[in-house]
């Protein structure tokens, strides 16, 4: 798990590479992918419609909140995973909880995004959660210490541990190559350790350590009135940095809702969790009469729009047509804002190669003619090998009788059931032959504008599994590759 957490933050460009290898990277892991886009649905509040790719996730907030993310739910779901102690899962469930109300107090805020709130609020407590999940004999121990002698948490493990919370988070968020944003937010800063002019940097760590605190206060073992005039006081202790929220109830009660659906991303037990029946309890004594904006924000499993209907099917694994459905959509809500054409054509393949992910495909790519010289060349792709395969598979234009020229040529779909049979192998360009040494079946659906060919999107898979393709699977192919050709066009037409 380290090494591929170190490996993700080392991706520090934003070039179409870069973004095309973490979104690989996500993919690869069907559980990762559906978490992901979960918790992107409910941190990031776009007016742009629901996230159904990492593509366009990565579009919309940028690559390093998706990466940041993504890594965020590695760590966390690892650590749930390999420890029964149920503090684990308690401060886990605290610490997202943290990093909603961050999204809340950030609001109105200019100087940093919700999302970036969000991260660095969630991972402020890392040393106390990777103490829960290594020692988590330690915390029972930290804890009695903190209630003796009326101490924080934070202190009491100084001195049982001697070395704070903070300095465990920090020193391993640094060998893993976390943003140091990220690594500044985990040290405590209050809003009187601020001067005048604090720098962004400060702030957010401000945010994240009051959130904490917040937190911390909620999971007292104390009266729910001196919880809320505990919550209150830190508010204001922070008014002359940020416009903290003053009403409580409201703030306490919609968050509750929030991390009901996080933590049914993460597959967190929330009846098992001591601060959620803490907040529980608090959401009951500040409740407050239920509008109908509350009714229409509310979300729950019993309550699906058409959309969300059929998106698994009975065995819980995720819909084809509603993975290809919602990409299409995804690709329409795209372009009624600027776009870069790459990212139009990272939706479009996503949605291909997770659409076809029962039929055994292996690599959805894309091929773009180099303006230099007649040959063909994979600009992006998903599936096994992509930077190899990148590198081997050059399909060469002009008079060669195979498959690609014909599809070019004729601008015409093609469909090649298995590569392996003897009457198709000899129009199977020679980069495959030589690199590729199981049958394959192919679909290639070229892209042209105005009778001259652009591109193409290719499909391989396994042979066995084209008996499976419907009818349907083809019609949504074509539909994503009209809907880049018309992306292409409207960018032409804007020039």
């Amino acid at each position: 798990m380290a090494d591929t957490i170190d490996l993700i933050n080392k991706l520090k460009t934003v070039e179409d590479s870069t973004i095309s290898e973490l979104t690989n990277i996500i993919l690869k892991d069907y559980s990762l992918t559906t978490k992901l886009l979960k918790v992107v649905n409910s941190v990031h509040y776009s007016q742009s419609g629901e996230v159904t790719t990492v593509s366009r996730a990565v579009f919309l907030m940028g690559i390093e909140h998706v990466k940041n993310i993504a890594l965020t739910l590695m760590l966390f779901d690892n650590l749930k995973k390999g420890s029964t102690y149920t503090a684990v899962v308690d401060i886990i469930v605290q610490a997202l909880w943290s990093g909603i109300i961050a999204q809340k107090i950030v609001r109105d805020l200019n100087f940093v995004e919700e999302e970036e709130a969000f991260i660095c609020a969630l991972l402020h407590p890392l040393g106390k959660i990777l103490v829960a999940f290594s020692m988590p004999e330690k915390i029972a121990e930290i804890r009695e210490l903190s209630a003796q002698k009326a101490i924080s948490e934070e202190q009491a493990a100084a001195l049982v541990l001697e070395i704070s919370f903070e300095e465990i988070g920090t020193t391993i968020a640094a060998e893993w190559n976390y943003p140091q944003a990220i690594v500044q937010s985990m040290r405590s800063t209050k809003g009187t350790d601020l001067g005048a002019n604090p720098g962004d940097d400060q702030k957010l760590s401000m945010v994240a350590t009051l959130s904490t605190d917040i937190s911390n206060a909620l999971a007292a073992d104390s009266g729910n009135e001196e919880k809320t005039a505990r919550i209150k006081q830190l508010l204001a202790a922070s008014k002359g940095h940020l416009k903290a929220k003053d009403n409580i109830s409201d703030m306490i009660k919609s968050s509750a809702g929030s991390l009901n659906d996080l933590a049914g991303a993460l597959n967190l037990d929330l009846h098992k969790s001591r601060f959620c029946r803490n907040l529980e309890a608090l959401s009951e004594t500040e409740a407050s009469p239920q509008s109908d904006a509350d009714v229409l924000e509310f979300k729950t499993d019993a309550l699906k729009t058409i959309d969300t209907l059929f998106e698994k099917d009975e065995t819980g694994v995720e819909n084809p047509e509603s993975i290809f459905s919602r990409g299409i959509q995804d690709i329409n809500n795209s372009m009624l804002q600027p776009y870069a054409l790459n990212d139009i054509i990272q939706i479009a393949l996503e949605t291909m190669y997770r659409g076809m992910k029962n039929v055994q495909i292996s690599r959805a790519l894309f091929f773009v003619r180099n303006p230099r010289r007649p040959v063909m060349e994979i600009r992006l792709g998903f599936g096994a090998d992509i930077e190899r395969i990148k590198r081997l598979f050059v399909v060469e234009i002009g008079e060669t009788k195979d498959i690609f020229n014909l599809a070019i040529s004729q601008d015409s779909d093609l469909i090649i059931k298995d590569s392996g049979a003897p009457e198709i192998r000899r129009f199977i360009p020679s980069c495959y032959k030589d690199n590729v040494h199981t049958a394959l079946y192919l679909i290639l659906l070229p892209i042209s504008i105005n009778k001259k060919n652009i591109g193409l999107f290719c499909l391989e898979g396994q042979h066995q599994g084209f008996r499976d393709i419907s009818k349907e699977y083809f019609n949504y192919l074509r539909i994503l590759r009209d809907q880049t050709v018309l992306a292409i066009r409207q960018l032409s037409t804007a020039k």
